[in-house]
């Protein structure tokens, strides 16, 4: 079984209209392509990332599950949306509706929100069946802020994991340092019985303290997308990294298992499509024999999937 744990559902109304200008002149100039030309090519390729081309996309790559992550950015500097964020989400719910035991949804919402957040994953929950919470702190805030903790309180009452983003991020107006993951450390030990995801493993800036948070914190799980580049072009450095995961020494529940496989999907299929992702990650045992490492298969079924369906309760 292959799982995706970090995709997209995207809807021009999820993000205000100063975010699609300002990301156009920003790519538009560091791809050095005139703007109407990446707005009629690149734009609808991520505008247009409903759940039917995202299950088509799913099956050309042989991916069983995907987890559909939203974003809220009201609150940062993008300003809000056309959408209010229950709108956003009840989109997205009502997308992966469509598509039973293939398609589950988090809930995207800015903690800052306060009781209305925290109503709103109890709604995306108790009648929605989403199966966790997405933070994504650039926008503005640090997780361990103590305003959020009745927030987290909540989601630890629900059952229910939270996604954080981990990594410096190449969005204009959003902020890398509130996503330094030792911000989740301090959530993880206030807070032992909630579930934690450092999407992106913490990129580059941030991957070794990611290790060490897991190896301190049983709580505290990871997902590998956004690495598809380095992967693909550093494979040593990627691959030493994987091997230190799988043959940590933890005392706590092993790192191999807390680890799980994401794409990003559709933002990074330019970097390379989800489909050649899977296939990268399937041939690692033997990509690894080039640099004098050894991986065991088990281990990366465990990363394609197996680790992502024990802790999702699928």
């Amino acid at each position: 079984m292959i799982i995706n744990v970090h995709s997209h559902l995207i809807h021009r109304n999820m993000w205000s209209e100063y975010f699609w200008d300002r990301n156009a002149n920003i790519f538009s100039e560091a791809m050095n392509v005139p703007k109407d030309v990446l707005i009629k090519t690149l734009f609808p390729r991520i505008v247009n990332a409903h759940a039917e081309r995202y299950v088509e996309a799913m099956d050309d790559a042989g991916i069983d599950v995907g987890i559909v992550n939203g974003t809220d950015w009201g609150m940062s500097a993008a300003g809000e949306a056309k959408w209010s964020v229950e709108e956003q989400n009840q989109w997205v719910n009502q997308q992966v509706s469509e598509y039973p035991d293939k398609l589950y949804a988090i809930c995207a919402v800015d903690p800052r929100r306060g009781d209305k957040a925290i109503k709103l994953v109890e709604k995306a929950v108790n009648e929605w069946s989403m199966i966790g919470v997405k933070f994504h702190p650039t926008a503005g805030y640090y997780p361990d802020n103590p305003e959020f903790f009745p927030f987290y309180k909540k989601c630890v009452e629900l059952k229910v994991p939270i996604f954080s983003h981990t990594s410096v991020f190449s969005v204009p107006f959003m902020e890398g340092k509130y996503a330094d993951p030792i911000y989740l450390d301090s959530v993880a030990a206030r807070f032992p019985d909630l579930k934690i995801v450092m999407l992106h493993f913490g990129g580059l800036p941030w991957v070794l303290k990611c290790v060490e948070i897991m190896n301190a914190r049983h709580n505290v799980y990871t997902e590998i997308s956004g690495w598809q580049s380095r992967a693909f072009f550093e494979t040593d450095y990627f691959l030493k990294l994987l091997h230190k995961m799988f043959n940590s020494a933890s005392l706590l529940t092993p790192l191999k298992d807390r680890i799980m496989f994401g794409t990003d999907w559709p933002l990074l299929e330019t970097v390379l499509e989800q489909k050649d992702w899977v296939e990268w990650i399937k041939d690692i045992p033997e990509k690894a024999e080039e640099y004098n490492l050894k991986f065991k298969r088990s281990n990366i079924k465990k990363l394609l999937g197996l680790n992502a369906k024990e802790f999702l309760n699928l």
